[in-house]
């Protein structure tokens, strides 16, 4: 499920790519090399396909991709983005909340998503969890976001604006109530309790002054958030952005946010 833009996807996915965790991509690919001849793999709310532009060339040998992605236009995107992914890929229009019954997870050993998890309810991230077991698929969830957002220079109101942009993240995102910040370490306890030997890692975004398009569409992105959360104090919020903004301009901005990663499998 998606409802971001091409445009921001295409934004993030550098800053992505460097954040991911090594080490866990790594015991992903160490995971792959055990597996037989073909992968087969899901990803779910797929967006452009950014996650598997990344994980397609890392994994190696013959791979064969099920993309899920409700947006029609991502869906497009997508198609042509992957034009050179090498694997045998398919595509499917399918809501993760009220399609969930049209999902194909015969013979899919590896679940994979990027930058979803903080959207879900609990419940929905239990059948999620469960359903993997059901197939014995591995699993491998990036960029969760974790509720930590560190500015440079720092301001005053930072802490306050960060836990408004949190208690936002916990509304309804077409899931049922978000988990925001605690979906990570949940979905890794879940495992664990289903029997997976579970790797989670920090994956920050470290965003360095030359990414001023990121670092502006971030800050509109919260002030919005923040203000629904609390829209009788905009007008502070508002002195806040200014100065974030011209720091940016400046090139004087650099903003860290934190994220998880997850990688986690079944002995056989």
């Amino acid at each position: 499920m998606s409802d971001f833009s091409a445009q921001w996807l295409a934004l993030r996915e550098a800053a992505d790519a460097a954040a991911r965790h090594p080490q866990l991509t790594a015991a992903a690919r160490a995971w792959r090399q055990r597996q037989g001849a073909v992968l087969s793999a899901m990803d779910l709310a797929s967006g452009t396909g950014a996650n598997v532009r990344f994980l397609a060339p890392r994994l190696g040998g013959e791979q064969r991709w099920l993309l899920v992605e409700r947006d029609p236009a991502l869906l497009v995107c997508s198609v042509e983005l992957l034009a050179g992914v090498k694997g045998t890929l398919d595509w499917r229009r399918l809501d993760l909340v009220s399609d969930w019954e049209r999902l194909e997870w015969r013979g899919v050993a590896l679940v994979t998503a990027s930058a979803l998890l903080d959207l879900v309810s609990a419940a929905w991230l239990e059948r999620l969890a469960e359903q993997c077991r059901d197939v014995r698929a591995a699993v491998l969830i990036v960029l969760s976001y974790d509720g930590s957002v560190v500015w440079q220079p720092r301001l005053a109101e930072d802490a306050l604006v960060c836990a408004r942009v949190n208690r936002h993240q916990r509304g309804d995102k077409g899931f049922g109530p978000a988990l925001g910040p605690n979906a990570a370490p949940l979905l890794a306890a879940l495992l664990r309790r289903l029997g997976y030997t579970v790797k989670i890692g920090p994956s920050p975004w470290r965003l360095q002054p030359q990414q001023r398009a990121l670092q502006t569409a971030l800050l509109q992105g919260w002030l919005e958030a923040a203000q629904q959360i609390a829209p009788t104090k905009s007008l502070a919020m508002l002195d806040w952005r200014a100065q974030r903004q011209d720091w940016i301009e400046r090139g004087e901005s650099r903003i860290q946010v934190g994220h998880w990663d997850i990688f986690a499998w079944l002995d056989q």
